[in-house]
């Protein structure tokens, strides 16, 4: 995927593990450093925009979606935003405006 510094094969293990943990319809984006092909390093920001409403399902989900991840992309810095319809954080306005939809 071009414009974003994350092998092709990398997002590919993202999107798999979002499917398998979260619902048909929800949404992954992929923000901060790692949409910026001039910076180096930095860790791996990914939102969640999600249909679940009851909290433990959701945590349970984001658990899951994490060691899925260090699975298949091994030791590193995962940050997940999953946004909740009982909190309006600026967070979410940012990731989506600024960041590449993954799913």
């Amino acid at each position: 995927m071009r414009g974003i510094r994350l092998t092709d094969s990398q997002v590919l293990d993202i999107c798999t593990a979002f499917r398998s943990c979260f619902l048909g319809g929800d949404s992954l984006w992929l923000f901060g450093s790692r949409t910026n092909i001039n910076q180096r390093g930095g860790d791996i920001d990914l939102y969640i925009e999600t249909a679940m409403e009851n909290p433990e399902e959701i945590v349970k989900s984001r658990l899951s979606f994490l060691n899925k991840l260090e699975k298949a992309l091994g030791e590193q810095k995962i940050d997940v935003v999953i946004k909740s319809n009982n909190f309006d954080l600026d967070i979410y306005d940012i990731a989506k405006k600024e960041g590449i939809q993954l799913i």
